[in-house]
């Protein structure tokens, strides 16, 4: 009786502590995290095409080094 009560508590944890893991990309921009929800979706190709365009803007602009501008600094 306590061996398969045991069993359920390990099998319990186990399970509850795999569905708790965060499968997302580090570094992703929410335009690419909408594009990429939407790549299984039924749209016309031009959507897609400009979803897919906005993921790799943000991209870009997070890669990029901002400038500061010259009433910013002190």
């Amino acid at each position: 009786m306590v061996y398969n009560w045991s069993i359920m508590v390990i099998l319990t944890t186990m399970l509850a502590g795999c569905a708790q893991q965060l499968h997302h990309r580090s570094g992703d921009t929410p335009a690419c995290m909408n594009y990429r929800s939407m790549m299984t979706a039924p749209m016309p190709p031009e959507a897609m095409q400009r979803l897919q365009k906005q993921c790799e803007d943000s991209m870009r602009a997070t890669t990029a080094t901002p400038r500061l501008k010259k009433d910013t600094v002190k």
